[in-house]
């Protein structure tokens, strides 16, 4: 069994926490460890065969980072852009015939989602396993313990169970509790089915999206351990979900319960959920002080969040960028990131903490012709041998210890020791320590911008 990890999704409703260069599933919302990482957990319990994470080439060094950081093995495929689930199935199942395996079993789980304990969805991948063998499209549906009207159902057939009557987005409270009561079941958004069967069963629905993704197969590319499909093909592909494109369409699903606490936490609602509810209905994660209020989300990180007579609000601050807003409009965030980009915001694109291959920096100050930022080094990495046009650099090391390449000197750095690095001078930061390099970077010139880089070497494969 193949377990398929769905990890390209933006999570936009969940800004600011989620941006797009670091969005939900590379977040620790529910845990230590993200949600990538967790969904990678339960694929391990659930399969011994490697996970395919296929995600977005501008998450590569997150993907990559995250599946390293759980020590398990996994192959990564890379998209130019994000076109939905039915495009990342179909390459997943591609790559099992490719590979001589057309009766490989596709697990398809979300990348995004909570589910507790694990060993309920082994269980319940045990007991759709034969259904799958034999050529079936077989889906999950969590059993509800209330009327969410966040999530689709799936109402199973009643002279059948085990099969799909219809499927349901989204129904309002009413129709949702009825769903309930004729025995619906949340839809989990996992899939099992075998590479051909899907392949199979897509064609005649999508076959402008089949001969794409074939194309770009085809066309594909690897280094870095990375697998990158070909851009042009793939950008023809229709945007489309497995559901639309498949699964509403088709003339037979297998459905199998699944017993579990569950949640797709792409939403304040959902999210909120993951932490302990006051008497008066507010919920806090942070530094907060409060009083006289009610049904409140309070998420904040070092900054003091103090509110007195709030009701019925989101509060959610982040270093550069504060959200409050009515829950009774939370459904509405798409709308509030279509105008913020508009308006060219950068902080739905970046936090103020940027992860890079060999680490990560951080904006902590910028004024006029100047820029202050804080860099980590992990042990072993090095930044690329660059030089920029337009700006100088002053760099003083708070912890660890650096290794410097300054045109043709190499100089070695530790704690409270300094070196300056003039506009047009080659230099490259190393890591050759056993614990992470901290420097404060000072850049001054007339224009201060990551685009002003170029690099002459660099061990990521980054141009």
């Amino acid at each position: 069994m193949q377990p398929v990890i769905l990890a390209g999704g933006s999570g936009s409703r969940l800004w600011p926490l989620s941006r797009q260069h670091h969005p939900k599933q590379f977040l620790s919302l529910a845990g230590q460890q993200s949600l990538l990482q967790q969904c990678l957990q339960r694929a391990a319990q659930i399969s011994q065969v490697p996970a395919l994470l296929i995600g977005r080439e501008e998450h590569r060094f997150l993907l990559a980072q995250q599946l390293q950081e759980t020590g398990l093995q996994g192959r990564i495929v890379l998209e130019p852009k994000g076109r939905n689930t039915a495009a990342s199935l179909v390459l997943a199942a591609l790559d099992a015939i490719e590979r001589g395996t057309p009766c490989q079993l596709l697990l398809a789980l979300p990348a995004d989602q909570l589910i507790e304990p694990i060993d309920s969805l082994v269980q319940a991948t045990e007991s759709a396993r034969l259904a799958a063998e034999s050529g079936q499209l077989c889906l999950f549906g969590v059993v509800p313990d209330h009327p969410a009207t966040g999530y689709g159902y799936i109402l199973p057939d009643p002279e059948d169970p085990v099969q799909v009557e219809r499927f349901i987005e989204k129904p309002d409270a009413a129709q949702a509790a009825d769903l309930i009561e004729r025995g619906a079941f949340w839809n989990a958004g996992v899939l099992l089915t075998r590479a051909d069967t899907l392949l199979a069963t897509l064609t005649p629905l999508q076959p402008d999206l089949i001969t794409a993704c074939k194309h770009a197969w085809q066309q594909r590319t690897t280094d870095l351990d990375f697998i990158r499909v070909g851009v042009e093909p793939f950008l023809t592909c229709p945007e489309i979900s497995i559901d639309h494109a498949l699964l509403e369409h088709a003339s037979s699903c297998h459905v199998t319960a699944l017993q579990a606490h569950w949640q797709d936490l792409g939403s304040w609602a959902a999210l909120e959920q993951q932490l302990p509810e006051t008497p008066d209905g507010c919920r806090a994660q942070g530094k907060v002080t409060r009083l006289h209020c009610h049904n409140t989300l309070f998420m904040g990180g070092e900054r003091l969040i103090a509110a007195l007579g709030l009701s019925n609000l989101l509060v959610v601050d982040t270093p550069d960028a504060l959200l409050l807003a009515d829950k009774n409009y939370a459904n509405e965030m798409r709308q509030l990131v279509a105008e913020l980009q508009q308006q060219g915001r950068s902080e739905l694109i970046n936090h103020p903490r940027v992860h890079r291959p060999w680490g990560f920096y951080e904006h902590l100050l910028d004024g006029p012709g100047f820029r202050v930022k804080l860099i980590s080094v992990n042990p072993g990495a090095a930044l690329s041998l660059q030089r920029h046009r337009y700006r100088a650099e002053h760099w003083v090391v708070l912890s660890g210890h650096a290794s410097i390449s300054r045109d043709a000197e190499h100089i070695e750095l530790g704690a409270n020791q300094s070196i300056a690095i003039a506009q047009g001078q080659l230099h490259r930061l190393s890591n050759n320590g056993m614990e992470p390099l901290l420097i404060l970077e000072v850049q001054s010139g007339d224009v201060l911008d990551e685009a002003d880089i170029e690099r002459l070497d660099d061990r990521y494969g980054r141009g």
